[in-house]
Parts: C-alpha cells; structure tokens; sequence
C-alpha cells in the first residue's frame, strides 16, 4: 500500500473534518429546555391480517382490496403513516405503523 505524502494526508484529514461538520447537524436532536413539553406520540403496527387486508401486494395499496381503505380509516382517527413493512421477495407489505400526537 502506498503510503501518503503527510501534506496530502493533512489536507484530507481538513477535507473529511469540514464535511463532517457540514453534514453532522442534520443528524442531531435538538435539545428540549426545561419548562417545555416535546411533542408526545401513541405508536400503533397493525399487520395485514388484523386489518383484514385481503389483497396487500404492493400495486393494490391504492384500490379498495388493498391498504388503502385501512389508511383511510387510520387518517380519520387523527393516525399518520411512517412506516411500511414490506416483504421483498413476495411484493406485500406486511404490516403499517402509524403515529398521533396524545
């Protein structure tokens, strides 16, 4: 292996430090003062099955056999959606979890 020339290995080193900077950020959480409530939320998963979805592959999430009466419902009750969980190999999504502030 090659070895680098200390002043490359410095501007690299400068290089990967500012885009780490630039970037890390995005990644942290805000930190919650005293005296304020952060939002709280009810989590909920809800398979196929108890849903009775009859048709849960992935090109049916929008007909009336698939999901998309299940997140009809769920939005009407005041639940979002953030999370589909999908089977790769059969195309069905296998299970939706949902979220509402309390």
């Amino acid at each position: 292996m090659p070895k680098l020339h200390p002043g490359t290995a410095i501007a690299v080193a400068f290089l990967v430090g500012c885009s780490a900077s630039y970037v890390a950020p995005r990644f942290l959480v805000p930190p919650v003062h005293a005296g304020t409530d952060p939002p709280r939320w009810e989590i909920r998963c809800v398979d196929s099955e108890t849903a009775r979805v009859p048709d849960n592959h992935i090109q049916e999430v929008t007909k009336a056999t698939g999901w998309n009466p299940v997140l009809k419902r769920f939005g009407q009750e005041g639940w979002e959606p953030v999370q589909f969980m999908r089977n790769e190999l059969t195309a069905k999504i296998d299970a939706v979890c949902f979220k509402r502030p309390l």
